[in-house]
């Protein structure tokens, strides 16, 4: 997060400082670039530019954002005869000591060419967009072996008397919520937590789109953090996938020490999973907020529509899995019937254990799964392993979660995504991608 605006004030100090300087030809644009690289790269850089076509230059930077120690390019371009406010970016790649293009985006500006720009930094190329005043976006992307991969992206906006500020990391999964008073930065609102990319079960999931988020660090221990000793201690990653009927989940979790409950009310190591069955309903603003003209009110408590399943792994000897459910609600008849068709499984591990289990969405409120649209759907989910060393010491119990975690306040959950057949959580283009088409159309196939 800090990265990323870090690179953002950096862009727009070398975006002022650039303007006097205007568009450059690219004779010109090749005198700056040429200390990086040899003649030969840059005359790369010139056979994948418009040919019989005038243009100038804005925006660059040079780096290295493939991660292999060799300077990438990356520049903003306008054609002089398009009269639209349409920026070209394109990004080039060292590949074998050719600069290979590995991406193309066009970026509309709002007022001049400087509004779109690159920075290269921390193996990342951030392309920078103006949406309108007070609007920025900013687009992280990286290239590993083939792929350019989006990376993050960032947006603030200005919203009545508040900048709102959001963060979304394509790889990890990472995302925060802010909110800050404009005239003086005071902190109205945080919130960091976990992304679950869900898509439908049997869909396959290609390099470059990350599915699994991965519990692990200090700022996801909710309870418990004096007792935590780390990742081998206690930690997990979760796998999700939905039918028409269920969320399939699958949790793989690091423990050094397993306690199975004793009796029902014992302590003992679990699972929880958390749902804001609300969440895809609001209207007014999103999931972590009410947005009524430009009046926020943030959604830090509800009385309706929060679910809690507890998963408990059993003795992987006598005792079978099983779980118990808690809700806000007064369930249906239909749901009371849902409980039962919920399914659990787990396996023993070297290094803790493996649990999986189906949750039917009829439980949850809903007639099947929750895609009414084309468009992802996002349902604020917290998964949390509870973790038990001592059985007879319930006060030091550790949880670690996927968000920052308050029960009844659902601003504090993280997002399990649900993923049309049609979308991914991400971008991912592979340039060898028309050659591979070629190639096998070429064999028959």
């Amino acid at each position: 997060m800090n990265r990323i605006i870090a690179s953002f004030v950096l862009f727009i100090v070398l975006s002022f400082a650039s303007y006097a300087q205007q568009g450059m030809t690219f004779g010109e644009f090749a005198q700056k670039i040429d200390p990086y690289f040899d003649k030969d790269l840059i005359l790369d850089i010139k056979k994948e530019l418009p040919q019989g076509s005038d243009y100038s230059i804005w925006g660059w930077d040079v780096g290295d954002f493939s991660g292999d120690g060799y300077n990438d390019v990356a520049f903003a371009l306008k054609l002089s005869s398009d009269k639209r406010r349409l920026m070209h970016v394109y990004m080039f790649a060292d590949i074998e000591g050719y600069l290979t293009k590995v991406g193309q985006f066009a970026y509309e500006y709002v007022q001049l060419p400087i509004e779109i720009g690159c920075v290269i930094r921390h193996n990342g190329c951030f392309v920078t967009k103006k949406n309108k005043q007070y609007d920025w976006l900013i687009i992280g992307y990286t290239f590993d072996n083939g792929a350019l991969i989006k990376l993050d992206e960032y947006r603030t906006s200005r919203i009545g008397r508040l900048t709102h500020e959001s963060y979304r990391n394509f790889l990890t999964l990472q995302g925060t919520e802010k909110y800050l008073v404009t005239r003086n930065g005071d902190e109205e609102f945080f919130t960091n937590f976990l992304s679950i990319p869900t898509y439908y079960r049997g869909r396959k999931v290609f390099k470059g789109y990350s599915y699994e988020p991965y519990a692990y660090n200090i700022d996801y221990v909710h309870k418990g953090a004096y007792y935590w000793d780390g990742e081998q201690d206690a930690s997990f990653s979760v796998q999700t996938a939905y039918n028409d009927q269920y969320l399939y989940v699958s949790v793989d979790v690091k423990d050094d020490k397993l306690v199975s409950p004793r009796c029902d009310s014992c302590p003992g190591d679990n699972i929880q999973i958390w749902i804001d069955a609300l969440s895809p309903f609001i209207v007014a603003g999103d999931r972590f907020v009410f947005n009524n003209k430009n009046k926020l009110r943030f959604r830090t408590n509800s009385e309706f529509g929060i679910f809690n399943i507890n998963f408990y792994p059993g003795n992987f000897y006598e005792k079978k899995p099983y779980f118990a459910i808690s809700t806000t609600d007064e369930l249906e008849s239909y749901q009371k019937v849902a409980v039962s068709d919920i399914k659990v499984a787990s396996n023993l591990k070297d290094d803790g254990f493996k649990i999986k289990f189906r949750i039917p969405f009829k439980l949850l409120g809903f007639e099947g799964s929750p895609l009414e649209s084309d468009e992802i759907t996002e349902i604020g989910c917290t998964m949390i392993f509870a973790d038990i060393d001592n059985q007879f010491r319930e006060e030091e119990e550790t949880q670690i979660a996927t968000s920052a975690f308050s029960s009844l306040n659902p601003s504090s959950y993280g997002s399990l995504l649900i993923i049309p057949s049609n979308k991914w959580y991400g971008e991912s283009y592979n340039i060898y991608k028309e050659e591979l088409l070629k190639a096998l159309l070429e064999n028959g196939f």
